[in-house]
């Protein structure tokens, strides 16, 4: 210890700390020390079996190191130490202090001995009686002197102080001390900045030694090495000092691996049998290499220390997979709620009832303590997450936070069990903690998938299916790309004869079952969602009646009305009509529409009002506050005058269609928030990225502008027109995605917002930054010059080529990079989200086929507007509809957990893409279903959002699973699966579509009609199977060759009126000469038209 320097600043901060939580602390912890008037402490040679103990801990905390055989007795404006001659050298700075360290502010005044302990036995004696005399000068006060009971040294010094105090008689003044064991434990519970530092390297440090661990033990599985968990754990104990493994780390700014020591040898388990106490030990059994494995390790840093545990999957199964996404979700609510002024024993309480709540039977799985206060000492007892703790939590205490599942049964082989755990090293804040240092710990990172042959469970069903069969492990990702990727991957290489059949059938089965989870998991949640719904829905919301007022009073109605003709008040929004002598206003509103006829000299107005009863197609009845009233439905005026009739219609026209655009405008801004002010950066210059191009613009013409990223968003000016200025706060956006220019004409950095904003008059929930990729050049002499070079001017389009890619790649570079910063400036809130063009397929989710690609969180379409974005955590089920032998397509439709939002449709999907989408669609956990048929989802909603529970309390959305069942079941009409009977009405038919049509948009489009009655064309067939419809399919051929030669000779023009069952996705058979006469006959109208 002869290098060891003192920090004399930070110790007299942390003595003052000391003594006022002894003098002025509250709480129950605290009240056995401030019943003391001096602390003692006794430490003796150091115990390598137990180097955790309170008397070291609080040296550690107060001088930075802890010194073995040593004195120390504190009291309220003293601190004495008695020790060597070697440490009294180290200790002496404390007693002289310089003025720069201590603190201005503080107005305790503490005085520092340091007595040395002699090796001459008549000198040591009379070091040690001045000590006494400090204690017995506390006892003369009627105070007890404190000590920590808990902490037993041995040692010479021990023994000398001892026997001196048994010489003295003394003996009693020191076991009649109290313990103040728990009120050092609260003291030293709250860290300070330096504290946390060291903390954080720690956390670090155990991260990178449990990367190390993972990495070594799935090489040892795929090289197939046998390894003990004892000597696994010896290994990456070695890695502690392995200077390569720290080598580059810049964990802190004068950080030192030397520093750094194990908390514990690491714990390694598996093969089924788990002890998930702290105190457990790595066994001398073989590591598995299958199922589930256990690795907790902790390191310490300069004297504090960390703690990490994960699970690690092999080869794991639906079940322990759910399990653990559940354990996630455990400890994120765990982190919320673990906050300042909660008592220990009420975090584990409402942990504990979140677990009863959601998973019953993981309840008694449960731990019996959720961690322990972690420091200088690697577990206090004192400051445990148990039912029996009642000590309260404060800002910036260090918890260890453990959360397992013990001996879960397999539910492949109820002879087995397994656990799982996770342990992270957290800090505790105002709002809720934090995680010290987070990673290593989603399902992508620790699943690993090395077995090729599905194991069987009890019922005989694939328990691996689906999984890798490469030599190498593969990590399974609950990412859309990494999953699908998987995918692809899989179908490619399993087109080899049966291998790619066993493939196949191997993933379908897996599949099945995980699909069957997820619907369970929906319906439970649905259920438990609407249980206390009070059976109205939100889609029963029925219309407030509203009460249009135009005139107040008589004597507000304008002079001219005395002239009993037809006026119209256009500030009032009114119009008075003359009726048996008097002048009667009508509010805008009650008008239905007006009609202007021309009977010989007359013209004739015939004012269409408002009344209860009138057919309004889809749209409901307007409310009205009596409906049993007498209602006017119309009147009727003609006039000779022409030109005031005429100038009327015009002027209540106009006035209708400005307070319909007006009420338009409203709804269009309902949904709009009022955002915030970006706040602009001042003390520096804002990154920017210049000549950026964006959609929607402001005018027709296409501007370029710049975009700024400022203290709480983005700013895009324009550079032509300064009004021209969109402001985009952080918390408005939901998403944001980087598209690089590869294969496209542009790159794009797209904003999705989580409300609309209006850019100049145009809402939009999606705003885009482009710039073009390359400019379209042609070589007009290019010929002249290549016979001039002989076949050399392939060098300039190369060149071309070269300097083409190489702006691509700029131009990516760039775009990425700022949308990095952005999300770097949003503190984290934003993450950048990236298209994978490998994954995408082509679809019609509007009016035009476009590549649709997944990212991590979404389905996009990017490229063109309209955009279109799925957030599919927002998605509750999908749906495949026209799946049927034949068809070329198909279609697929996503229902949100909003049920108020409507459906999209994302139709014309080439049938080649269904599996990949399939399996994209089940890595994204969304439940999904198949029908052959298009339904109408706009009865289908309307029966959900009516009454949600009754709806799952039915069955919920296994009527989808049904319908494709009955296919499957050889046309059964019956699924006692499910009590929700399928009414025809949801079934899509070109008399609903025309029923619904709105009343103000007569320009419903054709395209989904023409789909629905193609789908529902080939329906006839399903029963058979696909043999069969070979057959009937090649007689409808000749049948059909017959049909068009006879219709071509008697009307050339019968293709312009095919019926659209005619197409090649129709999937009819006729079987005789005469059903293909009928179906002639049942053409003929189309074709006479």
């Amino acid at each position: 210890m002869a290098d060891v320097k003192l920090n004399v600043a930070l110790f007299y901060k942390r003595l003052n700390l000391l003594i006022k939580s002894w003098k002025d602390g509250n709480g129950p912890d605290v009240e056995s020390l401030q019943s003391t008037g001096g602390i003692l402490l006794v430490a003796g040679n150091t115990d390598e079996s137990n180097p955790y103990k309170k008397t070291g801990a609080l040296q550690t905390f107060l001088l930075g190191y802890e010194f073995p055989s040593t004195l120390t007795f504190i009291t309220h404006d003293s601190v004495t130490f008695l020790c060597s001659e070697s440490k009294a050298k180290i200790l002496t700075p404390l007693a002289k202090p310089r003025s720069s360290d201590l603190d201005p502010d503080d107005n305790l005044k503490v005085d520092v001995k340091v007595i040395v302990k002699p090796k001459d036995p008549t000198a040591a004696t009379e070091a040690m009686e001045t000590v006494l005399a400090s204690m017995e000068e506390v006892s003369s006060k009627d105070q007890k002197l404190g000590r920590l009971l808990k902490d037993k040294y041995t040692g010479k010094f021990v023994d000398e102080w001892n026997s001196f105090l048994k010489t003295k008689g003394k003996e009693a003044l020191v076991e009649q001390a109290a313990d103040i064991s728990p009120g050092v434990s609260v003291i030293l519970a709250t860290k300070d900045a330096q504290e946390i530092e060291y903390t954080e390297v720690a956390c670090q440090m155990a991260h990178k030694l449990m990367s190390v661990l993972c990495n070594q033990m799935t090489n040892l599985i795929e090289t197939e090495k046998k390894i003990t968990h004892e000597k696994l754990g010896d290994l990456i104990e070695g890695k502690l000092e392995d200077a390569n493994v720290w080598k580059g780390a810049k964990y802190a700014p004068d950080f030192d691996n030397t520093y750094a020591d194990l908390c514990y040898t690491p714990i390694i388990q598996s093969g089924g049998e788990y002890d998930l106490r702290t105190s457990a030990q790595s066994t001398t059994e073989r590591l598995k290499d299958t199922g589930i494995i256990l690795a907790s390790l902790g390191i310490r840093y300069k004297s504090y220390c960390s703690n990490v545990s994960r699970t690690i999957m092999i080869d794991p199964h639906p079940t322990q997979e759910a399990n653990y996404k559940y354990l996630l979700e455990l400890q994120k609510f765990a982190l919320e709620a673990m906050k300042e002024d909660v008592a220990a024993k009420d975090f584990f309480s409402t942990v504990k009832s979140k677990v009863a709540t959601d998973r019953a039977e993981l309840e008694s799985r449960l731990p019996k303590s959720f961690g322990f206060s972690l420091g200088i000492e690697f577990r206090d007892s004192f400051l445990t997450l148990s039912p029996k703790c009642s000590r309260v939590l404060k800002e910036n205490m260090i918890f260890s936070l453990i959360l397992s599942f013990a001996d879960i049964e397999d539910p492949f082989d109820s002879s087995k069990t397994y656990s799982l755990q996770l342990i992270d090293t957290v800090r505790v804040g105002k709002e809720g903690s934090t995680i010290v240092c987070d990673g290593l710990k989603e399902l992508s990172h620790i699943a690993f998938f090395f077995n090729d042959k599905p194991s069987k469970s009890k019922n005989g069903k694939s328990q691996n299916a689906g999984k890798s069969t490469a030599a190498s492990p593969t990590k399974k990702s609950s990412s859309p790309r990494k999953g699908a990727a998987a995918v692809v991957t899989t179908s490619r290489k399993g087109r080899l004869r049966n291998d790619g059949k066993e493939i196949d059938n191997e993933a379908t089965a897996k599949r099945k079952i995980h699909q069957k989870e997820l619907a369970e998991r929906r319906q439970e949640e649905g259920l438990s969602k609407y249980a206390e719904d009070d059976g109205t829905g939100k889609g029963s919301e029925v219309k407030q009646w509203k009460r249009f007022e135009s005139f107040p009073r008589e004597r507000d109605l304008p002079s001219a009305v005395a002239s009993l003709r037809i006026i119209v008040d256009t500030n009032k929004r009114s119009f008075i009509l003359p009726i048996n002598g008097f002048a009667v206003p009508f509010h805008i509103n009650t008008l239905k529409n007006v009609v202007k006829q021309e009977e010989g000299d007359y013209t004739v107005l015939r004012f269409m009002l408002v009344a209860p009863g009138q057919i309004t197609g889809k749209k409901e009845d307007t409310p009205f506050e009596d409906p049993n009233a007498t209602f006017i439905r119309g009147l009727t005026y003609r006039s000779t005058d022409n030109e005031h009739m005429n100038e009327v219609y015009k002027k209540v026209t106009d006035l209708k269609k400005a307070v319909l655009k007006r009420e338009k405008d409203q709804a269009e801004k309902a949904d709009v928030v009022d955002q915030d002010q970006l706040i602009p950066i001042t003390h520096r210059r804002p990154i920017k990225m210049l000549d950026i191009n964006v959609r929607p613009a402001f005018d027709v013409k296409r501007q370029a502008g710049d975009v700024e990223i400022h203290t709480n968003g983005i700013r895009y000016q324009s550079t032509i027109r300064s009004d021209h200025r969109i402001d985009i706060l952080f918390n408005n956006i939901k998403h944001i995605f980087f598209q690089p220019c590869d294969q496209e004409l542009i790159v794009i950095l797209h904003i999705h917002f989580k409300s609309p904003i209006f850019i100049g008059k145009k809402k939009t929930k999606d705003i885009q930054f482009y710039r073009e990729a390359s400019e379209a050049t042609f070589d007009e002499t290019g010929n002249r010059k290549r016979r001039r070079q002989n076949n050399g001017g392939d060098e300039d389009e190369i060149e071309a080529e070269q300097e083409e890619r190489k702006k691509r790649a700029e131009l990516n570079k760039h775009f990425k990079s700022f949308a990095d910063k952005i999300a770097d400036a949003s503190d984290g809130r934003l993450e950048v989200d990236m298209p994978f063009r490998e994954l995408g397929f082509q679809g019609v989710p509007f009016r035009s086929s476009v590549l649709l690609q997944p990212t991590t969180e979404c389905l996009v379409h990017l490229i063109e507007p309209p955009f279109l974005v799925v957030t599919l955590t927002e998605v509750e089920v999908a749906h495949l509809e026209r799946i049927q032998y034949g068809l070329k397509n198909f279609d697929l439709v996503f229902v949100f957990k909003d049920f108020t939002k409507t459906p999209i449709h994302i139709n014309t999907i080439p049938s080649g893409q269904i599996e990949n989408v399939k399996e994209w669609i089940d890595s994204c956990d969304i439940p999904f279903s198949e029908g052959p048929v298009n339904l109408n989802w706009t009865a289908i909603m309307k029966t959900v959002t009516d009454d949600p529970y009754e709806f799952f309390k039915e069955g919920g959305w296994s009527f989808l699973n049904s319908q494709s069942d009955e296919e499957d079941e050889d046309g059964n009409s019956d699924d006692e699966d499910s009590a929700f009977e399928v009414s025809d009405d949801i079934y899509e038919s070109s008399s609903d579509d025309s029923d619904s049509a709105s009343d103000f948009d007569e320009s419903a489009s054709d395209s989904s009609g023409s789909s629905a009655s193609g789908a529902a064309s080939g329906s006839g067939s399903e029963a058979l199977d696909w043999s069969d419809q070979e057959k009937q399919a090649a007689r409808a051929d000749q049948n059909k060759k017959k049909g068009a030669a006879e219709s071509s000779s008697k009307n050339k023009k019968g293709k312009k009126g095919r019926d659209p069952s005619d197409d090649d996705d129709s999937d009819v058979s006729i079987d005789s000469e005469e059903e293909a006469k009928k179906q002639k006959k049942k053409k003929a109208p189309a074709r006479k038209r």
